[in-house]
């Protein structure tokens, strides 16, 4: 078996191994032939500080002692064997990540080394230099200095063949950080972006290159990075970035709301670098009363509920409340002070509201297609008393409706205030991401990219990362809580616990706030609620749907979640929001 393996892992193109393997026929070896492919696949190191093999580092922790020693023994044969350099260093990278036996990491960083010299397969070389840095620099690595490391990512950059950046921009981000030569650097950057067409709109890309360029002109140069500037260089470089903004601005030309706002976001990221350069506020001033017309039009095209009391005076003191408060402290108004419906007020609701007639009939759901999905039991039994599971189902049902109607009135009008007032910024809710217990270390940017989407009003792309990721995040919750979140089948199989399941654990329900709770399941899992879980996991949304004030509401409700679970940022906010708060109300009162 291991001689197979050997001939396998000869070869340095990591698809060719991973095709090889997966067709290994080996049974009683299955599980660690999966493994092996795992650590051979590995590519997604986009810096030093990246943690590489999270699915083989997840595997490695569920086995048993006996076969964690018998997979040592063989990985360290096979590293020992003739085998391709940068599968000889991935095993020893992954062995000193699970065993922390510094043996490994010298053993790695020398396979690693020897494939960057031998190779010009920019994707593998690619993997290599970063973990060869990081390994190097942890173990301090004698025969890795940081000379022998300058002239190693030189060559990993010269060797770029390709018209995709993406890997380059975070390679030299790494390269300014270990001295490379700036001229070097410099000159590298610009090539990159002469090769971009004029009207090419690769924000994203341009504008990191842009930046980059502006850091190698300030270092070569002695230049202080100023927040308004006068240098034509760097006044050439901003508008680089601003001209590919506007020009992704103006492709998204459609009244709908998504595109709407994802227009604003482009045109306020052009307007924040023009406040940079001097003499532009003739620009800006066009460019502002232009979003300034867009958001009017996209309030206008969101689907309204109608709701038969006026909230007006609701909405002019929130604002009222918003106006007191800046940037940091508005967005803790927005995820702290904003509450969930109250469990007790809709159940007192319900026995009030319910008569006779209405207590014998069924409650049902009816989709958009007109086919009923969900029905529950009448709220009364014979014996006039509520029946436990459509009274839960009747809980469930208007809780969904004040939600939306919460939704509408204070989630909309607040979002709409700050975003009117401020700009929030990528990071103002990385500040919150890392700093939430809720969020695991490695969805870090899964939710970072999902919120920041659903600032821009993009609740499609929002919601397809975020509803996943709450949901795994739940499972986490669970775990602290001590509870299991696997069942195991008939054939000894481990499979997830539902998120329905998940919320009924007897942990989870001593743990959480009963209005939290109800929150929840009405938004991820009822089919009386918004079943969002459902709902985007079988593609049900519409394209329609996903402008609407549930698909609002659940973005606001994931991102409150991170921030309920921040602990020293959310309390520090608290405090400075109810002193404001007091102020306002003239009153010693916590609001």
């Amino acid at each position: 078996m291991i001689d197979k393996i050997v001939e396998i892992l000869k070869e340095k193109d990591f698809k060719l191994v991973e095709d090889n393997l997966s067709r290994f026929k080996e049974a009683d070896h299955f599980s660690l032939v999966y493994l092996l492919r795992n650590i051979i696949i590995e590519k997604w190191v986009h810096t030093p500080f990246d943690i590489p093999f999270p699915l083989a580092r997840e595997m490695w922790k569920t086995e048993t002692i006996d076969i964690v020693e018998e997979n040592t023994k063989i990985l360290k044969e096979l590293s020992e064997s003739a085998i391709a350099e940068i599968n000889k260093a991935k095993i020893n990278d992954f062995l000193w990540n699970v065993k922390n036996d510094f043996m490994f990491a010298i053993k790695a960083v020398d396979a690693y080394k020897k494939h960057i010299e031998s190779t010009d397969i920019f994707i593998n070389n690619f993997m290599a230099i970063n973990r060869l840095i990081f390994i190097s620099r942890t173990i301090n690595s004698k025969g890795i200095t940081q000379d022998v490391r300058k002239q190693l990512i030189k060559k990993v950059l010269d060797e770029h063949n390709s018209t995709d950046y993406i890997e380059v921009s975070y390679l030299l981000n790494t390269a300014l950080e270990e001295k490379v030569d700036t001229e070097y650097l410099l000159q590298y950057t610009e090539k990159i972006i002469s090769s971009f067409d004029d009207r090419s709109y690769d924000y994203l890309l341009i504008g990191e290159l842009c930046d980059l360029l502006e850091k190698f002109y300030c270092e070569k140069n002695g230049w202080k990075k100023e927040k308004c500037i006068t240098n034509p260089q760097l006044i050439k470089i901003r508008r680089r970035k601003i001209q590919s903004l506007l020009m992704m601005a103006n492709s998204f030309t459609s009244s709908n709301p998504v595109e709407i706002l994802r227009k604003v976001k482009y045109l306020k990221d052009a307007v924040k670098i023009l406040k940079t350069i001097n003499g532009t506020e003739l620009e800006r001033k066009e460019l502002l009363m232009e979003i300034e017309g867009l958001e009017k039009k996209s309030i206008s095209v969101m689907p309204v509920i109608k709701i038969e009391h006026d909230h007006t005076e609701t909405v002019r003191l929130l604002r009222q409340q918003l106006e007191v408060l800046d940037k940091e402290e508005s967005l803790c108004y927005f995820l702290s002070f904003i509450p969930f419906p109250e469990k007790k007020r809709l159940e007192e609701s319900i026995k009030n509201s319910e008569g006779f007639a209405s207590s014998l009939f069924s409650v049902g759901i009816i989709g958009k297609d007109g086919k009923p999905i969900a029905k529950s039991q009448p709220i009364k039994t014979a014996n006039n008393e509520f029946d436990k599971e459509a009274f839960q189902a009747r809980l469930e049902q208007k809780a969904a409706k004040t939600i939306n109607c919460f939704s509408q009135i204070v989630i909309g009008n607040t979002l709409n205030y700050i975003q009117s007032h401020f700009t929030i910024e990528e990071n103002d809710i990385r500040k919150i991401v890392e700093g939430s217990v809720f969020v695991p270390s490695d969805r870090q940017e899964s939710y970072i990219k999902g919120i920041m989407a659903g600032v821009s009003g993009d609740f499609m792309t929002a919601l397809y990362i975020l509803v996943p990721q709450a949901e795994n995040s739940l499972r986490e919750l669970a775990k602290m809580c001590g509870e299991p979140v696997y069942n195991i089948n008939e054939e000894g199989i481990e499979e997830l616990k539902t998120i329905h399941a998940i919320l009924n654990l007897d942990g989870i329900k001593e743990k959480l706030d009963e209005d939290f709770l109800l929150s929840l399941k009405t938004v991820f899992c009822s089919k009386f609620g918004l079943n969002i879980r459902n709902n985007i996991a079988h593609g049900l949304f519409s394209d329609e749907q996903f402008q609407s004030y549930e698909a609002l509401y659940t973005w606001w409700f994931i991102l409150k979640m991170c921030y309920m679970f921040c602990g020293e940022l959310r309390i520090k906010n608290r405090i400075k929001v109810n002193k404001k708060l007091e102020k306002f109300f003239g009153k010693e009162k916590n609001i």
